[in-house]
């Protein structure tokens, strides 16, 4: 791998840590309560201290399972569409990245319509699918929680939507599959701790978190255009000195051949 495409990966790694980092806020709203409700599908005996925990942990395993799915298949939409775009794939790749960060704050602030739209495309999907969690209640088995989270992976969300937009800038398969791998990881602690204490946790939908969530996707925008516009720089300056020596050579040859 170039260095240039490794430093892109890792910003995307890094970019989807903080993406889900910032995003955690609007976790707690989204899924706070569906974390609590699967709680209450676990057996009673089950549904506390250790053993909760790890009822929690396998509902995050298999939703981050999904991510990763859904993140290796944007990464190979992402390769087709960023070669056949215009221009240096990784440079359009980050500029793309920091449009949807803009996106992201917006959305955050309760303005994203773009991203709510999507949210109700996917809602349409997971009404359909919503008959195959009832069929896996209660969760008696490990299996079921694996697949309930599953399930839960794909439920209509524009956090998660554009972190599989990151994904699709990423341009491979296995690029997107680690940015949505970070994305999940870092989601699983806060989600499944407003499964086991999500009362105690709404407040932080509201005051300033939500406002500090949007700052910091900006930032990460901000971050993304400036790397897009280095990179766009340097090759640009690359073209510069591979073509300036090569000019030279052949205005000495013409020089050469003109003297008597």
């Amino acid at each position: 791998m170039m260095p240039e495409a490794s430093q892109s990966l890792l910003a995307l790694l890094a970019s989807a840590m903080l993406l889900a980092s910032a995003g955690s806020v609007h976790c707690i709203g989204m899924c706070g309560g569906i974390s609590s409700a699967l709680t209450f599908s676990i057996p009673e005996a089950q549904r506390r201290g250790k053993a909760l925990w790890g009822w929690q942990l396998l509902f995050g395993s298999g939703r981050v399972s999904t991510y990763v799915l859904l993140g290796s298949l944007a990464g190979t939409l992402g390769k087709t569409l960023l070669d056949w775009l215009p221009g240096p794939s990784m440079a359009v790749g980050l500029a793309l990245s920091g449009i949807l960060m803009l996106l992201l704050s917006g959305y955050l602030l309760g303005r994203g319509v773009l991203l709510k739209k999507l949210e109700g495309v996917g809602a349409g999907l997971w009404r359909r699918l919503q008959p195959l969690t009832r069929r896996l209640l209660p969760v008696d088995h490990p299996i079921k929680a694996l697949a309930l989270g599953g399930l839960w992976g794909l439920l209509p969300c524009g956090l998660v939507y554009t972190a599989l937009a990151l994904s699709i800038t990423s341009g491979s398969a296995l690029s997107g599959a680690l940015v949505m791998l970070c994305f999940g990881i870092v989601t699983v602690v806060p989600v499944a701790t407003t499964g086991v204490i999500a009362s105690q946790l709404q407040r932080f939908r509201s005051g300033p978190w939500p406002k500090v969530a949007a700052c910091l996707t900006l930032m990460l925008a901000l971050v993304f255009f400036w790397q897009a516009w280095s990179m766009g720089q340097g090759i640009h300056a690359g073209h510069h000195g591979a073509t300036g020596p090569a000019t030279d050579m052949s205005h000495h040859h013409q020089h050469h051949h003109s003297d008597p």
